[in-house]
């Protein structure tokens, strides 16, 4: 068997002599012993390893950067994190940056192995992952509204995480370019967002895009909105329409959250998908804009893509059946209005169907995604 290259990379010269002891093994080979410093990434590339050990050092900002672009941009190379302390925040980082595994800086000769393993085969299955993602063309759908209010980034959010959770190779993109919330609901503080993405020069690529991405822990892929509203008149339809026809072969499921109304932005995503789901609640208003919305889609002959989603479901006036009649459409899913849950799931950043699996909710957003 060819042994597995590794890389270290820390300021402390002990702790790197103390890893080197600790992987005296036949089937592992130390590639080299590197330093952070600007060239840290390009020096970790030229060796191209298949493990990359990352010592922790507070005193060191671009530890999860580093982690972050080997993730992306270096496929077949896996990252292991060291670190003397370990807390919540250091494991949700290292999770959101890529990091396969996080040892505390003291652990033994055979659970550092272990680690250098089960790393190296949980990269290799992603390679295996993307491989058969490139022949399948992925399916695009968008979560769309005539109002705001609906629910839909909730909605959005909670059924991109569920197909991550579910083994789907899954992305969510943040189209509502002003005030898009995807990254509150998964609680992401991202460096890079779409705004990025597009004044990046050259041909887009899978690479480029990936480079602009938030992990979340669930495994679902984030294309957050830009961070200022003013921001949004730098992108145009074409940008959505190449980031999206560049990810195609490489996700099973490409989710967009649109905002409500119609723009060239929106009507060119609702375009390119394969399922637009308008979602409305339950109240006489957002019927109204339902019927209007609707009446736009079947005037840009996107009617066979229109899947009614139905949220705030609660006895009164309006019905489901209300909308099922005027629309002539039947309900895809319909929600209950279950604020409490709702509300506790945006305030901690923590998606219902991660937090709190066994809801009503949740149930009906997993039943959702098997009809998928």
């Amino acid at each position: 068997m060819e042994k597995l290259k590794v890389v270290v990379v820390s300021n402390d010269i002990d702790a790197k002599i103390n890893i080197k002891n600790l992987l005296n093994d036949e089937s592992i080979a130390i590639s080299g012993f590197l330093e952070y410093d600007s060239m840290t990434n390009l020096k970790i590339f030229g060796y191209n390893p298949d493990v990359a050990i990352l010592i922790y050092d507070r005193r060191e900002g671009q530890i999860y950067e580093i982690a972050a672009q080997v993730y992306e941009q270096l496929q077949g190379t896996s990252v292991i994190l060291l670190s003397e302390d370990i807390d919540i925040d250091i494991l949700k980082k290292a999770m959101q940056h890529g990091v396969k595994q996080v040892l505390p800086l003291k652990t033994t000769s055979q659970e550092l192995k272990e680690a250098v393993y089960k790393s190296y085969n949980l990269e290799k299955k992603r390679l295996s992952d993307n491989a058969a993602c490139k022949n399948t063309r992925s399916k695009v759908i968008c979560f769309f509204g005539g109002k705001g209010g609906t629910g839909k980034t909730t909605i959005a959010v909670n059924t991109a995480v569920q197909l991550a959770l579910s083994g789907k190779k899954t992305v969510i993109i943040d189209a509502d370019l002003q005030f898009g919330d995807v990254t509150v609901l998964l609680d992401l503080d991202p460096k890079d967002t779409i705004y990025e993405l597009s004044r990046e020069k050259g041909d887009m690529s899978i690479d480029v895009v990936k480079s602009m991405l938030s992990l979340h822990s669930s495994g679902l892929d984030v294309l957050a909105a830009p961070k200022s509203p003013e921001l949004s008149e730098y992108i145009n339809e074409k940008t959505l329409e190449m980031i999206i026809n560049t990810i195609r072969p490489y996700y099973e499921y490409i989710i967009v959250d649109l905002p409500p109304g119609f723009n060239d932005t929106t009507i060119a995503v609702i375009e390119n998908s394969d399922i637009v789901n308008l979602v409305a609640s339950v109240d006489i208003v957002a019927l109204r804009n339902a019927k209007i919305c609707f009446g736009i889609l079947e005037a840009l002959r996107q009617r066979d893509k229109i899947a009614l989603i139905l949220n705030k479901s609660a006895d009164g006036i309006i019905e489901k059946k209300d909308f099922e009649t005027i629309l002539n459409l039947e309900t895809r899913i319909c929600l209950p209005d279950d604020t409490k849950t709702v509300l506790a799931s945006l305030n901690k950043g923590i998606p219902f169907i991660m937090g709190m699996p066994k809801s009503t909710i949740s149930k009906l957003i997993q039943a959702y995604v098997k009809t998928l």
